[in-house]
């Protein structure tokens, strides 16, 4: 088998986590269906998409070794400013309104920084939908956000979301669409390449579903710099779930999508999917040297590498849309997890990248390991199996009629 068609093969595994255009169908008629019965009932809100939904990166989780739901983020806006009211009595506020719905009601799981709605399976897949309370964030802030910020321009869409604490809430700036607004700018042109050929192979697949190719969603689209983050985090997801301490270890997403896509924005948008994994990894990689070097040591040896660093001790990834936001900020309260995330990030070359030249049967062996073998058996099948050396020999042949 030729590289290419192994790398095919592994993005059909990645296609079949991804969020199908029936679920994403369904996940926009429940989230309009909510946004509807909150108007109907007088409440002023704007609802909107965060985190992997919104970027388009969605990948189906594990747990247990089994295929888990969808978890789909929203943010719940209300017009009300911030300064009318605290980040409590947004969050009874919000609770309040969708306890009254005997729809929302019996599916509602309280958690101390969201609303859970889960909803019935589908196809066998589930999924339910996070709901984040928020206000906007008050104009002050943002004028000290703007000028800590290397990007200015995205800070006008900060908001306030209550953040819980031993039982006690605060503020805490957020920024989602500040944060897409970014990514967009990045994928954008990796977006637009192969544009027409994407829309025309979704719109093949579900001609049930839409009557013409502009029918298709844009949101369905996939470039390379999203099936980068989807590949690393189906196998991050694979891979920490194996370790014992696995769920505390484990890097959030938006480590991986920010790293990506800051990779991205340095590469051509033609560069191809696993040309621009291997561009992220190659680039990562580097700074593993800072588990053991002083800064300033690794400053002198890689000038320009800023995308990752270290003040003094503490790892420091800053959210591209909140200067505020130091999304590394856990691996400095447990010094495991950068070193983890490292050797991770050697696995998945090893897996994914060296393995492409590997035999058939050692290949299989690898991407089944990283991605899941139920995964690798429900898409490819049989493919790339070793097939058994026969044992057959004279001995244990049934011998002649006329010697029997």
């Amino acid at each position: 088998m030729s590289i290419s068609e192994r790398q095919n093969d592994i993005l059909d595994i990645i296609k079949n986590l991804d969020i199908s255009p029936t679920m994403y169908q369904n996940a926009i008629e429940k989230y309009n269906h909510l946004t509807t019965y909150l108007e109907q009932h007088g409440y002023a809100v704007t609802m909107y998409p965060q985190g992997s939904f919104a970027l388009g990166t969605v990948v189906r989780p594990i747990h247990k070794g089994d295929d888990a739901s969808y978890d789909l983020d929203f943010i719940y806006q209300v017009s009300s400013s911030k300064k009318s009211t605290t980040p409590k009595e947004l969050r009874d506020e919000v609770e309040a309104v969708l306890r009254d719905s005997h729809l929302y009601d019996d599916r509602l799981v309280v958690n101390d920084e969201c609303f859970t709605i889960e909803y019935a399976d589908i196809g066998g897949i589930g999924f339910s939908i996070d709901i984040v309370p928020a206000t906007a964030e008050d104009e002050g802030k943002k004028l000290q956000l703007k000028s800590e910020s290397p990007h200015p321009e995205l800070i006008d869409d900060s908001i306030a979301i209550p953040k819980s604490e031993n039982s006690r809430y605060s503020w805490l700036t957020n920024n989602p669409k500040g944060y897409k607004s970014w990514f967009t700018s990045i994928n954008g042109p990796y977006a637009a390449l192969n544009r027409d050929e994407v829309r025309k192979t979704i719109f093949a697949q579900n001609t049930s579903l839409y009557n013409s190719v502009e029918d298709v969603p844009s949101d369905l689209e996939r470039s390379p710099v999203q099936r980068v983050i989807q590949i690393l985090k189906c196998h991050r997801n694979v891979y920490y779930s194996k370790l014992p301490e696995g769920k505390e270890l484990k890097p959030i997403s938006a480590i991986i999508g920010t790293l990506v896509t800051q990779v991205a924005e340095k590469q051509s948008p033609t560069t191809g999917t696993f040309e621009l994994l291997q561009c992220v990894l190659s680039e990562l990689r580097v700074y593993s040297e800072q588990l053991t070097s002083d800064q300033s040591v690794f400053k002198q040896a890689h000038p320009g590498k800023t995308l990752l660093t270290r003040e003094g001790r503490n790892w420091v990834l800053r959210n591209p849309a909140n200067p505020e936001d130091n999304l590394a900020d856990s691996w400095n309260k447990n010094p495991r997890i950068a070193p983890t995330f490292f050797k991770w990030l050697a696995c998945v070359y090893g897996d994914l990248i060296s393995s492409l030249t590997l035999s058939d049967d050692e290949f299989r062996t690898r991407v089944a390991g990283a991605l899941g073998d139920k995964q690798v058996r429900h898409v490819w099948g049989k493919k790339y199996e070793k097939v058994p050396t026969s044992t057959f020999t004279a001995s244990s042949q049934t011998k002649p009629w006329r010697n029997q």
